[in-house]
C-alpha cells in the first residue's frame, strides 16, 4: 500500500541518516575491534533486521514463522541500544543513533498488541537512559534527556496505531461498499421486474378490458347487420380478437422474471478499490433465470473479496467463472498466507456452502501455509438442478 510504502523509505532514511555522523568519526579514528568494529557490526546488524521486517509482509504468506517479526524487533532494539551506548560513550556523546530506536517504536504496532508495545517502550527508554544515570548525569538533565527520547519513540508508535487504524477503517468501509454494490445489482434488477410487473397489470387492467368489450360489442354487431357491412365489422372483430391476443401475450411476456446479468454484477463489485488487485476471467454476458442461483454466484465472489481483503493478507486475487453445458463453475485464488492445516470455517464459509447446496450445487476450500487460500465451486444451471 501507499502508507507503508513511504513509511518503509522513511526507516531506510532514518537508519542511514542516524549512522553518518557516527561513521564519519569512525573513519577519522584507527579501527579496532573495540568500540570501532562493534559499532559498525551491530550497525549492519540492525539495517539488515530493519530490512528483513520491511520485507515480510511481501514475502510468501505462512512461509516463515511468527516469532520472526518479533525476533528482529528484539535484533533492531537489542543493536540500537549497543550502537546507542558506544556513541554516547566513545563518539564525543553524540545521540543522534537514538533514531535506530524510534524505527523500532514505529514497527512493534504492526507486530505486538498495543499493551505490549507501551512496556516495550518503556523498558527500551530506560535502558536508553541508563548509560547517563552510570555516567554521573545530574538528575535534572537525565529526567529531560529520558523523557524526549521517550517522546520521541510514543510519538512513532502512535503514528504507526494511526496508519493501521485509518487502515481497518479503509478495508472496513471498501468491503461495505462491496456490499452495497452486490445488494444495488439485486435491487435493481427487483426494480425492473417490478415495473415490468405493474405495466403488465395496467395493461392488463385498461387496454385488455377495453378490447375485450370492444369485442363483445362487436360480436353483437355482427349479429345485427347483414351485407357488406357486416362483413365490415366481422373484419373489425377479427382484428379486435387478435389485438386482445397480442396483449395477452405482452402482458404475459412482462410477468416473466428477467435475466440477471451475473457478469455485470461481479465486474462491478471489483472495480472498488479492495487494497489487492482483483483479476478477473468471465464471459462478457452471464445471464441467469433463477434469482437463488444468480444471488449465490455474486455472494460468493463478494465472500471472496472480503476474505481475501480482512483475513489472508493478500496482494492479488484471481476470479474465474466459466459456463459449462450444464452450469456454471467457479475458481478462485489468492497469494496470501493460506493458513494452518486445520482452519475453522467461518459464517461467511458455512454461507457460501449452504447456499450452493441448496441449488444442487457444491464449493470446496482448500488452503495451505504460504499457498493461499483457493475456492472451487459448481453451480447448475436450473434446467440441469
Amino acid at each position: 500500500m501507499q502508507n507503508s510504502r513511504w513509511l518503509n523509505i522513511a526507516a531506510v532514511a532514518t537508519w542511514v541518516l542516524s549512522g553518518i555522523y557516527p561513521l564519519g568519526i569512525l573513519l577519522n579514528r584507527p579501527m579496532t575491534l573495540w568500540p570501532s568494529a562493534a559499532w559498525l557490526a551491530a550497525y549492519l546488524v540492525n539495517g539488515a533486521a530493519m530490512t528483513l521486517l520491511l520485507m515480510l509482509p511481501g514475502m510468501a504468506r505462512g512461509a516463515f514463522p511468527r516469532y520472526l517479526p518479533v525476533l528482529l524487533a528484539l535484533t533492531q532494539s537489542a543493536t540500537g541500544l549497543l550502537i546507542h551506548y558506544i556513541s554516547g560513550v566513545h563518539l564525543d556523546g553524540t545521540g543522534v543513533t537514538v533514531g535506530l530506536l524510534v524505527i523500532v517504536a514505529a514497527e512493534i504496532p504492526f507486530i505486538l498488541p498495543y499493551r505490549l508495545v507501551w512496556l516495550w517502550l518503556a523498558v527500551q527508554t530506560a535502558l536508553v537512559a541508563l548509560p547517563y544515570a552510570v555516567g554521573g548525569l545530574d538528575v535534572v538533565n537525565l529526567i529531560g534527556i529520558t523523557l524526549a527520547m521517550g517522546v520521541f519513540q510514543v510519538f512513532a508508535a502512535i503514528c504507526t496505531m494511526l496508519l493501521r487504524s485509518e487502515q481497518a477503517s479503509r478495508e472496513k468501509l471498501s468491503a461495505t461498499n462491496t456490499d452495497l454494490l452486490a445488494t444495488r445489482a439485486r435491487l435493481a434488477e427487483n426494480s425492473r421486474a417490478a415495473e415490468r410487473l405493474r405495466i403488465s397489470r395496467d395493461l392488463h387492467d385498461t387496454l385488455g378490458h377495453h378490447l375485450t368489450a370492444l369485442s363483445l360489442q362487436l360480436d353483437v354487431a355482427t349479429r345485427l347487420t347483414d351485407g357488406k357491412a357486416a362483413d365490415h365489422v366481422r373484419q373489425a372483430h377479427a382484428i379486435t380478437r387478435l389485438l386482445l391476443a397480442d396483449v395477452r401475450n405482452v402482458v404475459g411476456s412482462l410477468r416473466e422474471p428477467g435475466h440477471i446479468d451475473v457478469a455485470q454484477a461481479i465486474r462491478a463489485l471489483t472495480l472498488e478499490q479492495t487494497g489487492i488487485a482483483i483479476h478477473i476471467d468471465l464471459p462478457p454476458v452471464l445471464n441467469v433465470d433463477d434469482q437463488g442461483r444468480a444471488d449465490t454466484l455474486i455472494r460468493c465472489v463478494q465472500e471472496i473479496v472480503t476474505n481475501a481483503m480482512r483475513h489472508s493478507g493478500a496482494r492479488n486475487l484471481w476470479i474465474r467463472l466459466e459456463v459449462r453445458t450444464d452450469g456454471v463453475a467457479i475458481d478462485a485464488h489468492d497469494d496470501g498466507r493460506g493458513g494452518a492445516a486445520a482452519i475453522d470455517a467461518g459464517h461467511g464459509l458455512l454461507g457460501m456452502r449452504e447456499r450452493f447446496e441448496q441449488n444442487a450445487g457444491h464449493v470446496d476450500f482448500q488452503w495451505g501455509p504460504g499457498r493461499g487460500f483457493h475456492v472451487r465451486g459448481f453451480l447448475p444451471l436450473p434446467a440441469s438442478a
